[in-house]
This record gives structure tokens, C-alpha cells and sequence, in this order.
């Protein structure tokens, strides 16, 4: 179960899914998002992905929304088990638990219950080299990324001055510079219904992605991907 972090609810700007991150679900998110609506609705290229894992997660990792932990189960690993120090970091429990299951015996897995929403981060300063952050950005409240920026001064604090940190999120479907099919506007308008707590990116910008992370990190690289901003930062400016 997660470690180092009391659960401190009172200060958390996001609120916990448990239903829809439950054991049960977490089976079947391989299928369910990596396969289906990153194929047919977002058209996010996994390969890409993974080559993102591959080339840039270090020994000293932070995962931040490890869902069912897919990406880190499956990249070639940077270091031996007993020296591949991995943290994960989410608000709902039962990712962190399966996460520290699907890397048992691959790495040495801190967990950590937190909202990346409430600032600061649990003990976490200038501690990774590498930094993850995939499927995460659009699932958190706020209207669009300036009102996200808790995150990224999160992982402006957590990477050490020579790390690098990536990930991926899909953009509002109101977005110009996105381009969405009508399988992923169909489901961004349901996901985002009041109360449901799935999506809350309506007013996520590429634009406002690029402005904050500009603001934050001296190299940043940002490309669309049909629905999708991937991105990768280095330099953070403190």
C-alpha cells in the first residue's frame, strides 16, 4: 500500500475515482484505453509511446497515473531490479497497489497517495531524473492548463536539474490545433459531463500547454498526435 504520504483529503484540489480505478477496471484498461480508444477514438501511436519509455525512463523514476502500469511493466529496464528505483504517484489506491503487484521483482517501487493538483508534492524535490506523465493532465479538474499549473510546478521540483520529464494528454475538443474523429468527440462529451468525474479538459489548449510548459523548462518539444500533445521537457527553471 503507498508509503511516505499521510492521506491529508482536505487539501486535495482533485478528487479521487475509485470506481472507475478499481481493481477490476485496471484489468482491463490494456484493452479498454491502450488498445481500443487510443486505436479508434485518440489514435495515439503506443509505439511511439513506448519508444518515449524506452529512450528516456532512468533508474530513478517517477510515474505519475500509473493506471495499470502497461508502459513500465513492458520498457526495456534501465537498471537491475534491486537498482531500478521506480515511485508512482496517484489520488486513487488501487493503481498505486497494482502498480507496486506488476513491478514486484522488476523494480523497487515507492507508492505515494497524492494529488498532483495539491502543492507540494510529498518529499519528492529534485529526487528523478526521469519523469512520467501520460493520460493524467486531462482527467484533472480545472478550466484548461493555467488552472493545471499546480502540475507542472510539481514536476518542475521533482526532476533533478539534468532530468527529463514526458507524457501525453488529449486536448479539448474544441481545440484547433487538435484533430479529432467523431469517435473522440462523441466520447470527450461524455467523459466530460457534470459530476461524472472522467475527463475535465473542455478548455485544454495545445497553445496553453506550450505557453506553461515554456514558462517552467528551457527545452521543451510538444507535437500533436491526432487528440493528443505529447511532450518532453528538459531544464526545469527554477
Amino acid at each position: 500500500m503507498p508509503e511516505n504520504t499521510p492521506r491529508t483529503d482536505a487539501s486535495w484540489v482533485s478528487s479521487p475515482n475509485p470506481t472507475l480505478y478499481s481493481p477490476r477496471n485496471l484489468a482491463r484498461y490494456k484493452r479498454l484505453v491502450g488498445e481500443l480508444s487510443h486505436t479508434y477514438a485518440w489514435r495515439i501511436d503506443n509505439t511511439a509511446l513506448a519508444g518515449l519509455y524506452a529512450e528516456h525512463v532512468s533508474a530513478r523514476h517517477l510515474e505519475i497515473g500509473p493506471a495499470d502500469a502497461e508502459m513500465l511493466a513492458t520498457t526495456p529496464p534501465p537498471a537491475p531490479p534491486e537498482q531500478w528505483r521506480v515511485d508512482v504517484l496517484d489520488i486513487n489506491t488501487a493503481p498505486l497497489a497494482h502498480a507496486q503487484q506488476r513491478l514486484s521483482g522488476r523494480a523497487q517501487v515507492t507508492a505515494h497517495l497524492h494529488d498532483i493538483l495539491a502543492a507540494p508534492w510529498p518529499g519528492l524535490s529534485r529526487t528523478f531524473t526521469s519523469i512520467a506523465m501520460g493520460n493524467v493532465l486531462h482527467c484533472v479538474p480545472g478550466a484548461g492548463f493555467t488552472a493545471k499549473a499546480t502540475a507542472f510546478n510539481g514536476l518542475v521540483d521533482a526532476l533533478t536539474d539534468d532530468g527529463v520529464a514526458f507524457g501525453y494528454t488529449l486536448l479539448g475538443a474544441g481545440d484547433p490545433d487538435a484533430d479529432h474523429n467523431l469517435p473522440a468527440r462523441l466520447l470527450m462529451r461524455a467523459y466530460n459531463k457534470p459530476g461524472r468525474n472522467t475527463f475535465h479538459n473542455r478548455g485544454d489548449r495545445l497553445v496553453d500547454l506550450e505557453r506553461q510548459l515554456n514558462l517552467r523548462f528551457a527545452q521543451v518539444d510538444v507535437r500533436v498526435m491526432h487528440s493528443a500533445a505529447v511532450f518532453v521537457v528538459r531544464g526545469p527553471i527554477r
